[in-house]
């Protein structure tokens, strides 16, 4: 997305600065250039207690949530501005010696990791969403298996139709992640080859938002791999119902609320996941509706 665009999630997305050829000892190299940004959140996460990142980091978040058909969002590609980048760096390059390795004789510069405050730390954390690889068209798409796993829409699994839906369902994986600690619908395959990743992380999906609905099933082209004709998960049939309210306000870990979240507080947040984590694609809101939510003005 351009800087000279009036989209009002520009801000929140990495724009290309620039762009040379370099010769290098494979041959011709195409640079780009970004601004350099601080840590990717799943570096903050480390940072804290069980992973949680605190409350008031997400206001700003979802703001980087108005684009569309991204396919690849992450914690990794979700990165912390600086709030001074040239005088950080001038501090860092005065403090930290160059890097470099010696890979076949040749010299190579190692990538650098500029220091960046916690989100705690911050008085108003901004985030820029990076890395658009892989991102798409809604008609015309470059790939139908996309996201990563763990944060893959019900819909892509499947093999049914998807569009900008995709990515408001990752939004909500990650916000639960960073809120919890836990990654909700990661998949693991039985030891003894009865399931696949794609069978638990269904199954986990059921169990916390409740059954596919058979229209959305009728859509999926890999379908029969996974249900049967009642709708029933093939090879892992007996589930064991939760929801998402013990997944943010359980008895123990990791599904204890947060301490920096209210009782009160609790049910406006499941209500704000609820309009990202559905499983008919349909019925989730748009970026633009869910920066209205109470949630992000409490």
């Amino acid at each position: 997305m351009s800087e000279k665009s009036n989209h009002g999630g520009r801000r929140y997305v990495l724009p290309l600065l620039d762009q040379f050829k370099h010769e290098g000892p494979n041959g011709q190299y195409v640079c780009f250039v970004f601004d350099v940004l601080g840590h990717h959140l799943d570096f903050q996460t480390a940072k804290y207690e069980d992973g949680r990142l605190p409350i008031k980091a997400y206001p700003a978040h979802n703001n980087g949530a108005d684009h569309s058909r991204y396919t690849d969002l992450k914690p990794t590609n979700i990165l912390l501005e600086l709030d001074n980048p040239e005088k950080t760096i001038d501090e860092y390059l005065a403090e930290v010696p160059a890097r470099v390795t010696n890979d076949s004789g040749v010299t190579k510069p190692l990538r650098e990791v500029i220091r960046t405050p916690l989100v705690s730390e911050m008085r108003e954390p901004h985030v820029r969403i990076v890395d658009f690889g892989v991102a798409s068209w809604s008609d015309k798409h470059l790939a139908e298996m996309i996201q990563s796993p763990a944060l893959r829409a019900p819909e892509v699994t499947i093999g049914a139709d998807w569009d900008s839906k995709v990515d408001i369902w990752s939004l909500g994986c990650l916000i639960i992640e960073f809120v919890q600690g836990i990654v909700p619908f990661s998949g693991v395959a039985s030891k003894k080859g009865s399931w696949t990743v794609d069978d638990d992380r269904l199954a986990r999906t059921i169990e916390i938002l409740g059954n596919f609905p058979p229209e959305l099933l009728q859509r999926g082209s890999k379908t029969a791999e996974f249900f049967n004709a009642d709708g029933g998960l093939r090879r892992i049939p007996d589930l064991k119902s939760t929801s998402l309210e013990r997944l943010i306000d359980g008895a123990e870990k990791p599904f204890l609320r947060p301490k920096d979240m209210s009782g009160a507080e609790v049910p406006v947040f499941i209500d704000f996941l609820r309009g990202m984590l559905t499983i008919d694609p349909t019925s989730r809101k748009p970026a633009s509706e869910l920066l209205q939510h109470d949630w992000l003005k409490m």
